[in-house]
């Protein structure tokens, strides 16, 4: 059975042709995930508010399945027939899977929308730099697919959140993500001390959240500050973005108005 997955879901693909970080492969994933999210809010536009919420419940419901399904299966469709650790909950786009789903069945508004800001901020920096996880891999194995599935849902949670309408942001609450950068960079601080204590004399090392400074050969004592701005820079973004886009739906509105009016 094990030798049957491997063969067809190819961990690694065939050896054949490659996708790399900015190739075309990569922008073609890129192009289909903003396709299928943009249709979707469109889709979801007109419906009624309990339509809206019952499609984002189910959806942060996949993303949590699609996430233990993948981590479980990979014994099975890997050469090495083992877990792939650094898929633990450390990681922020990896917790944030989790979290998505008490987050959209939660009635406190910080937490959703904490929630929200960190999922986009962590999805779409990964699809747009995917980093070490691209390169000299098919495009259509195993591997490529289901990570841009499970990152493009985990996005489309977060955008269509507030699209639809179902969470909003506050720019007085804008150190909320930070706060909650904070806690998760914590938490995959004990991840990191944890579990690679087991490898001090040698072995495989990980390095969640990029904190230990073995990713970027940064300082230990630096990298984890860096980290920390690097990523609420990305969500301080999405706030900005985000007002902007509210400021220019206003004018749009106050404009039918005043041309209502006049006609």
């Amino acid at each position: 059975m094990k030798e049957f997955l491997t063969k067809i879901l190819g961990w690694t693909g065939d050896g054949g042709v490659t996708i790399e970080v900015f190739s075309i492969y990569h922008f073609l994933y890129l192009f289909i995930i903003a396709g299928a999210i943009i249709g979707t809010a469109f889709a979801l536009k007109k419906k009624e508010d309990k339509t809206k919420q019952k499609f984002l419940n189910i959806l942060s419901i996949v993303v949590l399945c699609w996430y233990i399904t993948n981590f479980f299966l990979q014994p099975f469709v890997t050469e090495s027939h083992t877990l792939n650790i650094d898929k633990l909950p450390f990681h922020l786009c990896t917790l944030m899977g989790i979290v998505a789903v008490f987050a959209q069945f939660s009635k406190r508004e910080w937490f959703k929308e904490t929630a929200v800001v960190l999922a986009i901020t962590g999805a779409l920096m990964y699809l747009v730099y995917p980093g070490s996880a691209l390169g000299g891999i098919s495009p259509w194995c195993f591997k490529v697919i289901e990570t841009m599935i499970y990152h493009g849902m985990l996005l489309a949670w977060g955008i269509l959140s507030l699209t639809t309408k179902q969470v909003k942001l506050h720019y007085n609450k804008m150190w909320l993500p930070l706060v909650g950068l904070i806690c998760i960079a914590l938490w995959a601080t004990i991840g990191n001390v944890c579990y690679n204590s087991n490898y001090a004399g040698g072995g495989e090392h990980y390095d969640w959240l990029f904190l230990t400074g073995t990713t970027f050969g940064l300082s230990p004592y630096l990298q984890p500050f860096v980290t920390i701005v690097a990523i609420y820079a990305v969500s301080a973004s999405i706030y900005l973005i985000y007002f902007l886009c509210e400021i220019t739906s206003k004018k749009i509105r106050e404009k039918k108005k005043t041309d209502v009016k006049n006609t």
